[in-house]
């Protein structure tokens, strides 16, 4: 009996060494796997992709906006607990494009046109 306590009890001190050094590395792991997904997100849309993106936001159809990142997605989630955090890795990727020199020209060119097609 007192043989199978000693096992229990080292079995859990290793349990313990163990989770202790994983569990750092876990945060930093996801937070790269994350990024992973984010760049992804924002560099695997198609040139059609980033044009219907830029109208949907000048629109501010932003149902319309997330389904094409929706659409993505899955080609671009490392982990599977990343769909749980679907909307926040899409917002992310969204301010990444935001932030993207050619995305904003789109943008300012959809205004142009739209500035315009009012005036006319």
């Amino acid at each position: 009996m007192m043989r199978w306590v000693g096992i229990g009890v080292a079995a859990a001190i290793v349990v313990g060494v163990v989770a202790a050094w994983v569990a750092p590395n876990f945060d930093e792991a996801q937070a790269t796997t994350d990024r992973q997904t984010i760049d992804c997100l924002s560099t695997h849309l198609s040139h059609e992709d980033r044009a219907d993106i830029a109208r949907f936001a000048d629109k501010n159809d932003y149902d319309s906006l997330w389904g094409v990142f929706d659409r993505v997605f899955p080609d671009c989630a490392v982990r599977s607990d990343q769909r749980d955090r679907k909307a926040e890795l899409e917002a992310a990727a969204w301010r990444n494009l935001s932030a993207d020199r050619d995305f904003m020209r789109m943008r300012e060119a959809n205004a142009a046109l739209a500035a315009s097609a009012a005036t006319r």
